[in-house]
């Protein structure tokens, strides 16, 4: 690897512009790998600008902000940091490949990660623009069907006071609405019996809605043949920003289930009132069931319990239009196809909680809005269509031309009998200065040729 990159440094400084760069000298640096620690020496320019550059860092874009790092180890410590807290990853990988990550250094690739995935969102936004077709695949589907929702993150200390975040008492306290969007196409049925969402991507983001849902309807046609969907089908828990959202793509909107239920349970606590509620809503009756709502309210004695109830009504009453499901009004959807079947909304809570709340919420943590969102991003992508749609695959490095070096009658003994680029032999053992496992212990006694020990792996 060492050669490798001296001599990819060298093609670069053969091929530089040199009236833009300026070569200065050379500098030796370390690069951290999943096999070990490689150093290395490259060149350094001054730009006409005044600037100093590493060209072969920027070329091969190993700066991750803690030192130079490998993209194989860095994609392996942004694997830890999406399922343990930075310092916890950054332990794991640090005993796993003998590295030095601290914490910060984690945190730091975390972040490029995700400034990486913003900038392929404005160059997918830049394609909607100039009508261009999607980078990322065109799923066909008759039906499209998707959920809208809200997660509550608590932020750090400053933050809440710069960005104005609710900081009065309550189970919102210091907390701040994360936008969530989750879109399939129907359910397939897996061998175990159980139904799971089919092309599903999510999408999650800070910020104000419009931005939100720009950016989720950008996703959408990337992934999606939006021209051939006939029906579109919203799920929500009500909040005017989501029917906002469904009116302006044209959706059949509904208000979720569980919400719908949940808002029962907790605003009436009498057993037989709530059966009956939930008995005009099995009557798909939207108007009885408010006037039930209505009644219990006026009947009230508490003031609590009716202040509750008339919470209630205005709810279900803002919500009339889309308060029963697709099923319940009758709505005929095109046949599915083979191995697809449709059925009842509700999926977001429990995406929410596979997505976003094991991570980022109840572990006594905070979040700033840029480190949420990107944290947000890579596991939405992580666990839908997969990092690499979206971060694509960097370009192979071009193929290096470069000249030998005719060797001189002094150097000549030294390799007489080997041929040129004998010098390999001369080289450092691998792993000389790494932290030695079996697995490195067995490659170095490979070199020495000579059998390795069954002892070696115990």
């Amino acid at each position: 690897m060492q050669r490798y990159l001296e001599l990819a440094d060298m093609n670069i400084m053969a091929l530089r512009d040199t009236k833009e760069y300026r070569l200065i000298g050379t500098r030796t640096t370390t690069v951290k790998t999943l096999m070990g620690e490689v150093a290395f020496s490259r060149r350094y320019y001054k730009k006409r600008d005044g600037c100093y550059v590493f060209l072969l860092d920027e070329e091969m874009e190993i700066d991750c902000g803690c030192g130079l790092v490998s993209g194989n180890l860095a994609e392996q410590v942004v694997i830890e940091c999406l399922e343990k807290p930075f310092r916890k990853a950054a332990s794991s990988i640090s005993s796993l490949t003998g590295q030095s990550i601290s914490a910060q250094g984690a945190w730091n690739i975390v972040q490029r990660y995700g400034e990486t995935i913003e900038g392929q969102e404005a160059c997918l936004k830049e394609l909607d623009k100039n009508g261009e077709e999607g980078q990322l695949g065109n799923i066909s589907s008759r039906v499209l069907f998707d959920e809208l929702d809200d997660v509550w993150l608590p932020m750090q200390k400053e933050k809440r006071r710069k960005r104005g975040v609710n900081t009065a008492a309550g189970k919102k306290a210091g907390k701040k609405p994360m936008h969530i969007g989750t879109a399939y196409t129907g359910w397939t049925q897996a061998k175990d019996g159980r139904y799971r969402t089919a092309n599903k991507i999510a999408y999650a983001s800070f910020g104000d809605v419009s931005g939100f849902t720009s950016s989720f309807e950008m996703l959408l046609r990337h992934c999606f043949d939006m021209d051939g969907v006939e029906y579109r089908v919203t799920n929500g828990d009500g909040d005017p920003w989501i029917r906002a959202a469904a009116a302006a793509n044209d959706s059949v909107l509904q208000l979720d289930p569980y919400h719908r239920g949940q808002a029962v349970i907790k605003a009436i606590r009498d057993k037989s009132d709530r059966k009956a509620v939930f008995e005009a809503i099995c009557e798909k009756d939207v108007d009885k069931v408010l006037y039930i709502v209505s009644a219990l309210a006026t009947k009230a004695r508490d003031e609590k319990a009716r202040e509750k109830i008339e919470k209630l009504y205005g709810y279900f009453n803002s919500n009339r239009d889309n308060f029963l499901t697709w099923q319940e009004r009758g709505t005929e959807l095109p046949a599915p196809p083979e191995g697809v079947v449709y059925r009842n909304l509700g999926v977001q809570e429990s995406s929410n909680c596979n997505l976003l709340t094991l991570r980022m919420k109840n572990r006594k943590g905070s979040w700033g809005v840029n480190g949420a969102n990107h944290m947000a991003k890579l596991l939405c992508f992580r666990n839908t269509i997969g990092l690499d749609a979206i971060l694509r695959r960097l370009p192979e490095p071009p193929v290096m031309e470069v000249t030998a070096e005719p060797l001189s009658a002094a150097k000549a003994p030294l390799y007489d009998g080997k041929g040129h680029g004998g010098e390999w032999l001369y080289a450092q053992m691998p792993f000389e200065q790494a932290f030695k496992t079996n697995g490195r212990e067995a490659i170095r006694g490979l070199l020495r040729q000579r059998p390795v020990s069954a002892l070696t792996f115990q």
